[in-house]
C-alpha cells in the first residue's frame, strides 16, 4: 500500500487537475469510451482515461514523485465510486514507451489494493505496434459480467485494428 498522501485536486466535470510540489501540472480526464464496446447496451457507461502532463515547469521530464501515483489512484477511485462506471486505459505508444507505462500502471494498482478496484489487461500487436490496454472497474460494478461476456480484449483489439 502506498504511504504518500495524494495531492489536492480540482474536478471540473470529468477532468481532474493537480499540481505537484515541484510545480508539475497534471490532468486526468475521462471521455466517452463506449466505442470500444460496440455491443454493450447504452445504459452501461464506459470511459476512456487520459493522463496528461500539462506543464513540466523547469523540468525536461517529470521528476519521480510517489504522490503522483497516490493522487491518480485516488482520482480513479473517486471516479469509480459510482460503481457502474468503468475505465478503459490504452497506453500511449507515440514515443514507444507503452510497455514502461503499462508496467508502471500495473505496479500502481498492485500497490493500492485497498481501493477495491479490479483491472483486466490485454496486449496485442497492430501494424507492428505493441498495444497495451486495461479495463478498470470497481469490484462492486453491477455490470462486471456484461463487460467480461463481451470479451473486452477482443473488442478492444478489433476496434483499434479497424481505426
Amino acid at each position: 500500500m502506498s504511504a504518500a498522501l495524494p495531492y489536492n485536486f480540482n474536478q471540473d466535470n470529468n477532468e481532474y487537475r493537480f499540481e505537484t510540489d515541484k510545480g508539475v501540472f497534471y490532468a486526468v480526464s475521462f471521455s466517452d469510451g463506449s466505442f470500444y464496446f460496440i455491443n454493450l447496451p447504452l445504459h452501461i457507461p464506459v470511459f476512456e482515461v487520459s493522463i496528461t502532463v500539462i506543464s513540466m515547469g523547469d523540468y525536461l521530464t517529470p521528476p519521480r514523485d510517489p504522490r503522483i501515483e497516490t493522487t491518480i489512484v485516488s482520482i480513479f477511485f473517486q471516479f469509480l465510486s459510482q460503481h457502474e462506471n468503468s475505465i478503459v486505459y490504452i497506453c500511449d505508444n507515440l514515443d514507444h514507451k507503452q510497455a514502461a507505462r503499462h508496467r508502471k500502471f500495473d505496479y500502481w494498482f498492485k500497490n493500492n489494493t485497498q481501493y477495491g478496484l479490479e483491472k483486466y489487461d490485454t496486449y496485442f500487436i497492430v501494424n507492428a505496434t505493441e498495444i497495451y490496454a486495461s479495463l478498470i472497474l470497481h469490484n462492486y460494478n453491477p455490470f462486471k459480467s456484461e463487460y467480461c461476456t463481451l470479451l473486452f480484449f477482443k473488442v478492444i483489439m478489433r476496434n483499434i485494428q479497424e481505426s
